[in-house]
């Protein structure tokens, strides 16, 4: 999930379509950020702060697995 427009809704919350999506699917998603240009650095603060809100609004465990847990699966990083 990187830059996903309609991802979230009032606030930065997460829209009700993707979190039913994310709670129905909990081991397809996971954080994922660029910098595609050099730009995107300037921000970078900003949208990480924006991922942690809406991470924030899930249940713990379920946050973990999306902001940590399933790309270090996918990695194989323990």
């Amino acid at each position: 999930l990187s830059y996903r427009p309609g991802l979230t809704c009032d606030a930065g919350r997460l829209c009700d379509e993707w979190r039913a999506l994310i709670e129905a699917f909990p081991d397809r998603f996971l954080i994922g950020s660029d910098t595609w240009i050099n730009q995107r650095w300037s921000s970078y603060d900003e949208i990480m702060r924006g991922y942690r809100t809406w991470l924030g609004d899930l249940p713990p465990a379920l946050a973990q697995r999306v902001a940590w847990d399933n790309a270090a699966q996918v990695f194989g990083v323990r």
